[in-house]
């Protein structure tokens, strides 16, 4: 982990540039964000050995022509509202050495907590739009992305195919209701016991 430490996929400039955050904004609040936007949300959804190949294919410009796709057209987009969602807490109040102070200047009002997780509630459902987009690209392009999909327990996090948790978990089974009841296409989990040949899917 430690040699692709410090190695950015979306700069500060391009976040200021893209998003609602002020050009004003300070560096020192900004960049530990966009870090920490990679470290826990990108490493998180691409798994360690994928995530630390891209770092390092960046850093070394010996990208793939899809990998830089993905780098440009998704995961540049995910981080840059991820980073935004990271660093709001920081904007809206501040670590000092004697107390924790909410921010405030002559020409404007600070908001309130419930103003805050307001705000952070539309940064989280863009930065998960972006990343189900991400997910989709990756996933139809097995080839092109190996070291996603050829995860071992020695590589530390494993990558992820779900994005969106509302909160209910359902075990395998089917995930639609047979096509009798509904006239709609059923598809079953390949890890259903009843699924004895791993098809993904199924008409009744």
């Amino acid at each position: 982990m430690s040699s692709v430490r410090g190695i950015l996929l979306v700069s500060e400039k391009k976040v200021k540039a893209f998003s609602d955050i002020n050009e004003n904004l300070d560096t020192a609040l900004l960049l530990p964000m966009i870090e920490v936007a990679q470290e826990i949300g990108l490493q998180t959804l691409l798994g360690t050995k994928f995530y630390n190949h891209i770092l390092e294919a960046a850093s070394g410009n010996t990208m793939t022509n899809p990998e830089t796709i993905l780098v440009n057209d998704y995961i540049a987009p995910y981080l840059l509202w991820r980073a935004v969602y990271e660093s709001t807490p920081s904007i809206y109040m501040r670590l000092m050495n004697k107390s924790i102070s909410i921010g405030e200047s002559p020409n404007s009002k600070a908001i309130d907590k419930g103003d805050l997780s307001y705000l952070r509630n539309i940064q989280q459902s863009r930065y998960e739009f972006y990343s189900q987009r991400m997910m989709d690209y990756i996933l139809w392009r097995q080839s092109d992305f190996p070291d996603y999909f050829n995860y071992t327990s020695k590589d530390g996090m494993p990558s992820t195919q779900e994005n969106y948790f509302g909160g209910i978990h359902i075990g395998p089974g089917a995930r639609r209701l047979p096509s009798y009841y509904s006239g709609l296409p059923n598809y079953s989990d390949p890890a259903f016991p009843g699924n004895c040949c791993g098809g993904s899917y199924y008409n009744y």
